[in-house]
């Protein structure tokens, strides 16, 4: 699911003088409580009944509703009960067989049965359900997930592509683009005079860690003077530290220690901005996209990075020629991807260059949410 997209809708609902609620359904938790993300209000409740009845003293006008493909192969009690207009979003992607085929190599298959599912089953499925359902109203992070929905069925004029956000720029963004020096990096000389490429995100297999560490012995065998930093998102959780840990362990235990900077510990905004800002390239080698369009690929590009990533349907295609596009998995187009990333400058600075000119136009989270707004407003009145 797309949260931070949601929470910076709801944050500008809330602006805009609307009575806009996040409510989460997580099935790890026993109890309802209330807590804030993005500084926003947001009630969890451990599964559905507790949401309907918690929430007895909420009757919206209208609700936002998350889907995944595979909604359509559930059971309608996977719903809500308020009697109002409902707009559905979907965050996922469009998965192919070779997405399932990448994560069966890199992944335990005891975390297949999802991908599998949103692969295989038919979209005609999903569509049929909501106009079932009497669903108003479709939103998608991407042109590509849209053009699926339609194709499965859906109306395309009940059905609308906003992608996630971005700050908007200011004076200070400007004056971050001088680079400093970083301490990971070694000696004094500012990020952008050493040669690295940038892997950023958390260290689930399912981001490509593996896939990283088997295509750099023939990045380093190329690029003498190649450095690969990991920003080890240090995310809390007995699964995430083991992941963390794995990917130190194959590094200390290989032949690669000195090209190799891992960074576990949390950084600065400002600090994740300068490593992203002095990367040749930043890698994301995703086995498959779990929500469209990865915040970490839009930093990237707003700050004229380009970035290696793997083919995933709505996310690869806005990238287009403003990076390096892989198939998930394949260790030979990726170690030529972060090798041209290095030494083919010219090329860098082309895609640099279209990553710019695409972020030029990228919406705000403000625009987002006015976007989201509209569209809900629009339903309202034709409900």
């Amino acid at each position: 699911m797309p949260w931070r997209t949601v929470c910076e809708v709801v944050a500008g609902m809330q602006r805009r003088g609307y009575d806009a609620r996040l409510i989460s359904i997580n099935s790890d938790i026993d109890h309802p409580y209330e807590s804030k993300d993005y500084d926003i209000p947001v009630w969890f409740y451990p599964n559905i009944s507790h949401c309907r009845a918690g929430a007895d003293d909420f009757s919206p006008d209208l609700v936002y509703w998350p889907i995944t493909w595979r909604d359509g192969a559930k059971p309608n009690s996977q719903w809500h009960s308020w009697i109002c207009p409902t707009i559905v979003y979907h965050g996922g992607c469009c998965y192919r067989f070779f997405h399932v085929l990448a994560a069966m190599r890199y992944m335990p298959l005891s975390q297949l049965k999802n991908l599998v599912v949103e692969t295989f089953l038919p979209k005609r499925f999903l569509a049929r359900k909501l106009k079932r359902r009497g669903v108003s109203g479709v939103v998608c992070m991407t042109e590509f997930t849209r053009r699926a929905f339609v194709k499965a069925g859906w109306p395309s004029r009940r059905i609308v592509t906003i992608p996630p956000g971005m700050p908007a720029k200011n004076e200070s963004d400007e004056q971050s683009q001088r680079l400093d020096k970083l301490d990971f990096l070694s000696g004094d000389q500012t990020a952008g005079d050493h040669d690295y490429v940038l892997f950023l995100g958390n260290p689930l297999p399912v981001r490509g860690t593996n896939v990283l560490l088997s295509a750099a012995p023939k990045v380093f065998a190329r690029c003498k003077n190649l450095k690969i930093v990991c920003l080890l998102r240090s995310d809390p959780g007995r699964t995430m530290e083991i992941a963390r840990q794995n990917v130190l362990r194959i590094i200390d235990d290989s032949k690669m220690r000195e090209q190799f900077v891992c960074v576990t510990k949390n950084l600065s905004s400002r600090e994740i901005q300068q490593s992203i800002k002095g990367a040749r390239a930043v890698v994301m080698p995703f086995i498959y996209i779990p929500s469209e369009i990865p915040l970490g690929i839009l930093e990237a590009m707003q700050l004229g990075t380009p970035v290696v990533t793997t083919r995933s349907g709505g996310t690869s295609e806005y990238v287009g020629e403003g990076g390096w596009i892989v198939p998930p998995g394949r260790v030979g187009p990726l170690s030529e991807a972060i090798i041209s990333a290095s030494l083919d400058v010219e090329t860098r600075k082309r895609k640099a260059e279209i990553c710019l000119s695409t972020m030029a136009i990228h919406p705000t989270w403000e625009s987002v949410a006015d976007s989201w707004i509209e569209f809900g407003e629009s339903v309202c009145k034709s409900a």
